[in-house]
């Protein structure tokens, strides 16, 4: 699979030197690599042609099926002990709200230190959280607190494993290959969730909520395993930064400096405040609309997942990272969400559901491949974690939104918020894009 390096317009936008900030030690963003043709089926794959990747892809298929085991069985444990569906979104803030208080440092330490080790210890965290909550469930004794105790648990590792993991996972790839190696992590990770979702069905049916929190800490453990095997000789050189004050706020600089960085940002934020919070639907279509309950739940999230599947394979397949075509696709997944909350039984709910979860997915792959490219190599970990806040932060006002504007509004002028709004905001960026690119070509051509 051959790849040009390209220089547009905004590619050049992207290619900063970076002399005016001394404090950032690597020189100037590498250019966003763009495929000469679109890539074959054999080549969706190819970043699986790296040992050391296979490790890291393994390792990250069992802790994800691991991680949906723990989040849909502490969504049920929670509706189970209270028979409130919009406690659901309790659960969501609170895994949620460490990444918002902790996420930038979790961003400089990705940084300075090496990231596996790093990942090792949040996967250690994680089994631990699990275990916490799943022994007093199968006791007995688990309550609404308790429950929130593990959730802001799962969060702390969440906080410093993303920026840990996306600095890793440059290491195994390199930049050239990293959208396809994204994709196929949210591949992955979806494929995961599918089988999550139907092991945590059969678990809780048969063996309850608690057990099947004691068993997700072998998902994490495997991960472990898996990436203490990745060979450090074959790792691509990462840039570390020593430590000095200010680095948070250095940060920030910078990205007020990168317009794709700061509009890459509103997008995602606008998809994490009104869309994100797609449990809270799914579980009130679930349970209000279509009177299915726990089994409607977990197939909604199943259809959920195959359709993040199939827009990660989708994203896989791209020749070039855009910022109009990431818009579009989430204007087009919002459009899709906003009129699944009308339809009028669960089949065609589940088509829907399947239909904008394929489109923002492959928004959010390429939205998040897009971040990372067109940021420094020594502050990449910084501009994640900054990523990764204005996810997590609007995702957790967001929830509790969500479940008020449920009980407030009702589920279905929630769903048309919770799509239309992004769509709105894509679609502006959309046409601001585009007015702009006319302008500058105006301008050249004038000249």
């Amino acid at each position: 699979m051959s790849i040009i390096i390209v220089s547009d317009r905004a590619i050049l936008r992207s290619v900063e030197v970076m002399s005016s900030v001394s404090a950032v030690d690597h020189p100037i963003t590498e250019p966003l690599p763009v495929l000469a043709t679109r890539p074959t089926f054999r080549a969706t794959f190819a970043a699986l042609q790296e040992a050391n990747f296979r490790l890291y892809f393994a390792g990250l298929a069992a802790t994800s099926a691991a991680g949906w085991l723990a989040r849909l069985a502490t969504d049920s444990l929670m509706i189970e002990l209270t028979g409130d569906v919009g406690l659901v979104a309790l659960v969501v803030a609170s895994q949620l709200l460490p990444s918002i208080v902790l996420g930038p440092w979790g961003g400089v330490l990705s940084d300075r230190f090496a990231p596996r080790r790093t990942v090792v210890l949040t996967q250690l965290v994680v089994v631990l959280a699990a275990l916490c909550l799943g022994v007093p469930a199968i006791l007995g004794t688990a309550g609404v607190p308790l429950i929130v105790a593990s959730s802001l648990l799962l969060g702390v590792a969440a906080a410093f494993e993303a920026p840990a993991r996306a600095v890793l996972l440059v290491q195994v790839v390199g930049t050239r290959a990293l959208p396809n190696a994204m994709s196929l992590n949210a591949a992955v990770q979806q494929l995961a969730g599918i089988l999550g979702a139907l092991l945590t069905a059969g678990l809780v049916a048969i063996i309850g909520s608690g057990w099947a929190l004691v068993a997700a800490p072998v998902g994490p453990l495997a991960g472990i395993v898996m990436l203490l095997g990745i060979r450090r000789s074959a790792l691509h050189p990462a840039i570390k930064v020593a430590a000095r004050r200010g680095q948070i706020r250095e940060a920030i600089r910078y990205v007020r400096r990168k317009p794709e960085i700061r509009t890459a940002l509103l997008l995602i934020s606008s998809l994490a405040f009104f869309a994100l919070t797609a449990s809270i639907l799914m579980a009130w279509s679930a349970n209000e609309r279509y009177g299915l309950g726990t089994l409607g739940y977990t197939l909604f999230q199943t259809a959920s997942a195959v359709g993040a599947l199939l827009g990660s394979l989708l994203a896989a397949r791209r020749r070039q990272l855009r910022l109009r075509d990431s818009a579009l696709l989430l204007a087009g997944s919002g459009v899709v969400w906003a009129c699944s909350g009308l339809a009028p039984f669960a089949g065609l709910f589940v088509v829907g559901l399947v239909a904008s979860m394929l489109m923002r997915t492959a928004f959010m792959i390429g939205n998040d491949s897009l971040t990372q490219l067109s940021a420094n190599g020594a502050i990449r970990g910084r501009v994640v974690s900054l990523y990764v806040v204005c996810m997590t932060g609007m995702q957790a006002a967001g929830a509790l939104a969500a479940g008020w504007a449920v009980h407030a509004l009702g589920g279905e002028i929630t769903f048309l918020l919770a799509g239309g709004a992004p769509a709105l905001i894509a679609l502006t960026v959309v046409l601001v894009h585009t007015f702009r690119g006319r302008a500058r070509r105006s301008v050249a051509y004038g000249a």
